[in-house]
């Protein structure tokens, strides 16, 4: 074959291998643009809008209703419920078996909230900082539920302590590499069991719960989740 034959040959096949590799890339990104405009026009809250989540600090497993929203049971091995989306700065009617939770509910608008309803007495609104959102790291937070408890969070057997002097009915947040850890908590001098975080990646959210129990404090964890708000009535 001559030689300027062969270079034309040669050269039509690299331009069929670049074709079919621009090719096989866009065939790659769209999925990707496909997602950026489905979160980019995703449905949001109207301004004025709260989020807010229940914990039954009884525990009896009975269905809780938020506003409007049909009553769900908290789900199995978690403490809270799911955030729910609701009017913000308005008296939000929380109910427990049917039964109304004590004292006024009433989430800051364009906030997260943690409502706290003991087995007597009013409910507690717990404001949820936001501040200091890093999606290169993952943003733990613990809320102290013990009555008379300045509590402290640390890595089991000695380990660091990753939060000191959190008063009751109040919470604290933070973002941590995402690491695996097995974590206890204290009040005073009585020690919770350990509990071993699962795996937590950049982006993640995930709560810890000191609770008051019969042989001391109990620390319980779960990751946050939000309903997503599929327009007006959601």
């Amino acid at each position: 074959m001559p030689a300027s034959n062969a270079a034309l040959t040669v050269s039509g096949r690299a331009m069929r291998r670049f074709a079919l590799a621009t090719f096989a890339l866009a065939a790659l990104a769209a999925p990707a643009a496909a997602q950026e405009l489905t979160r980019l026009y995703a449905p949001k809250p109207p301004t004025g809008s709260a989020y807010v989540r229940v914990v039954d600090l009884a525990a009896s497993g009975a269905p809780i209703s938020i506003g409007s929203a049909a009553a769900a049971a908290v789900p199995a091995g978690d403490t809270a419920t799911i955030y729910r989306i609701v009017k913000g700065g308005t008296p939000l009617a929380v109910s427990i078996a049917g039964k109304p939770a004590e004292g006024g509910i009433v989430p800051p608008a364009d906030a997260f909230s943690t409502v706290i309803v003991p087995t007597t007495g009013p409910a507690v609104v717990i404001a949820d900082p936001t501040e200091g959102r890093n999606d290169l790291k993952a943003q733990l937070r613990v809320y102290n539920l013990v009555p008379g408890c300045a509590a402290s969070v640390a890595v089991a057997d000695g380990g660091p302590v990753v939060f000191e002097g959190v008063a009751t009915n109040d919470t604290r947040q933070r973002a941590i590499n995402p690491i695996e850890a097995v974590l206890a908590a204290s009040c005073g001098t009585a020690v919770s069991q350990p509990l071993k975080l699962p795996q937590l990646k950049a982006g993640d959210h995930y709560s810890l719960f000191l609770l008051p129990g019969a042989n001391g404090p109990k620390l319980t964890g779960q990751r946050d989740e939000t309903e997503p708000y599929r327009g007006p009535g959601n």
